[in-house]
């Protein structure tokens, strides 16, 4: 019991006494300070008991000495753990401050230099600085040329021809400043060719001038496009499509403008596409050029004839019409009457017969050929003209007879014979006169005395008509002085040169025909015997025809 006792005190004590303690003998009997068998312990038989727990291992001390393992600390002390993250703290933050350092180097680098990898028009211009990249664009553009080939122009310009200039300090500052030095560290890894943003300026109106001089000399050589258009065919007698035809001449303004933006980036040259060729504005399938033919056509359909007695003297034919119908360069079709009207005005005031030369048989076979008087075809060629150009605004086609002032017995044929077969002829050369019928029978004839031929007393020739059929008056005759010459009352005056000059009753004429007119013909009428006379006043009328001739 004494020895149980001694080994749990000894076990307090050791307790108590912690690390400065050595520790004592592991077995028998635990020693106390003082005993000299302490240092050498005696072994002793174990005693066995029930009540004894077993004894743990024993483990090192820190001081040399030995502990119990369950008197042993696993754990680190806590200030060894915040130790070991400061200094893992210190490294990263080292790190990343030597990473921001690297970062804002390259970003105060490329603020004033171009990224690795950059070109412009193949230069090289990494790491270059703006005033280096001036300079070397400075350079580029004194020696600049460019080449303009194709659809015949063949032309090398230089700068100085294309007056054109380059504000390279600007350029080179403005590329900088479109760099993000930001992000350089992706950026410096990239290919950078900034020749597209190289812009040079020309002085337009020279290089326009240059280009339009080098476009005028290929298209003297060359065959301008054709628009399709309309044309009339006469052998249908209207409007038909006319396809349009390809060209080699160029355009200048787009040669220009391929030009422009070929050298604005200092391109060497460039090869001119079909865009700078003139190309025809209208094809024949374009439906506004059918519009414009049906248009056309329709005006066509106003076809007018011009008639004389009847007969047609004069047309508007689809010829005339096409003429003057006009097709504008946006296909509007319209019909010029102006031209037509007064063409029509002409033509009509030719068909005055009054006064005109004819030639005539007589129904016996002989031919004659007279000129002057006052019969035939007087026309009002205005009043025609109005109606003429009215149909023709109205579209629509038609007969228009001639107005006339005077009209004759038909209309004038090859010979200009406009009177029908009823007429008195009066042969002064044979002193005779007849009357023919409508069917060119002699229904009257009779022997004549026609005017004195002296002192202008001869008969008038020419073609002329019965003025009046009144029967009896009174002849006065005046001298050139303004005195009566005579004055004579006749049963039957039948004029026919106005109220001067006509058929007449003469009792005074002993005979007539023959030469008796040499000698004693009359002042101008046509003396008859008295009963021809009154046959002749029972058959004539007003307006028959008189011809008189040599």
């Amino acid at each position: 019991m004494a020895q149980n006792r001694s080994g749990k005190h000894a076990k307090q004590n050791a307790a108590s006494q912690g690390a400065s303690a050595s520790p004592a003998p592991m077995g028998g009997n635990q020693g106390v300070p003082g005993n000299p068998r302490a240092a050498h312990p005696q072994p002793t038989a174990p005693q066995p008991t029930a009540a004894m727990p077993p004894v743990p291992p024993v483990a090192q001390g820190a001081a040399g000495g030995y502990v119990p393992t369950f008197q042993v600390n696993t754990v680190p002390p806590e200030g060894k753990k915040h130790r070991g993250l400061k200094i893992f703290g210190i490294t990263v933050a080292s790190l990343l401050g030597l990473v921001a350092l690297v970062y804002l180097a390259g970003v105060f680098i490329f603020m004033g230099r171009f990224f690795p990898h950059t070109t412009i028009i193949g230069m090289d211009i990494s790491g270059k600085t703006p005033e280096e990249v001036h300079q070397m664009l400075d350079g580029v553009l004194s020696d600049y040329t460019f080449k303009v080939e194709g659809h015949g122009l063949d032309l090398t310009l230089s700068a100085k021809d294309m007056g054109m200039s380059l504000d390279s300090k600007s350029i080179a500052d403005g590329l900088l400043s479109e760099m993000n030095p930001w992000a350089w560290p992706y950026e410096v890894f990239q290919s950078h060719d900034d020749t597209d943003d190289l812009v040079s300026t020309f002085e337009e109106t020279k290089l326009a001038e240059t280009i339009q001089a080098a476009v005028d000399a290929v298209n003297a050589k060359g065959d301008a496009p054709k628009d399709a258009s309309l044309a009339y065919d006469e052998s249908v007698s209207a409007y038909k499509i006319i396809p349009e035809e390809e060209g080699n001449t160029l355009l200048a303004d787009v040669v220009l403008d391929q030009v422009v933006k070929g050298t604005v980036n200092f391109a060497p040259k460039v090869k001119l596409t079909d865009a700078v060729l003139a190309r025809p504005a209208i094809t024949e399938d374009d439906p506004d050029l059918a519009a414009a033919r049906e248009e056309a056509n329709k005006y066509l359909e106003g076809t007018l004839e011009l008639t004389m007695a009847g007969e047609v003297v004069a047309a508007v034919d689809t010829a005339l019409l096409a003429d003057h119908i006009k097709i504008g360069k946006n296909l509007k079709v319209t019909l010029n009457a102006e031209p037509i009207v007064e063409q029509i005005k002409d033509q009509v005031n030719n068909m005055a017969t009054t006064g005109a030369k004819r030639t005539y048989t007589r129904p016996d076979g002989k031919e004659y050929t007279v000129e002057g008087g006052d019969y035939g075809w007087i026309t009002d060629s205005q009043a025609t003209a109005d109606k003429v150009q009215e149909a023709l605004e109205a579209g629509k086609g038609g007969t228009i007879e001639i107005i006339m002032k005077q009209n004759a017995a038909q209309a004038p044929d090859e010979n200009g014979r406009d009177f029908g077969n009823r007429f008195i002829d009066v042969d002064l050369k044979k002193q005779v006169a007849r009357l023919y019928d409508e069917d060119g029978k002699v229904i009257w004839k009779s022997d004549i005395v026609s005017g004195l031929p002296k002192d202008g007393r001869d008969t008038p020739t020419g073609t002329y008509y019965i003025k009046t059929n009144d029967g009896a008056s009174t002849l006065r005759g005046y001298k050139p002085d303004g005195s009566k010459d005579y004055e004579t009352k006749v049963d039957y005056w039948m004029p026919f040169k106005d109220n001067s000059v006509g058929f007449h009753d003469a009792s005074w004429q002993p005979e007539f025909g023959g030469k008796r007119y040499k000698t004693n013909g009359s002042h101008g009428c046509i003396n008859l015997p008295p009963d021809k006379a009154k046959e002749l006043h029972e058959l004539i009328k007003v307006g028959d025809p008189v011809v008189v001739h040599n």
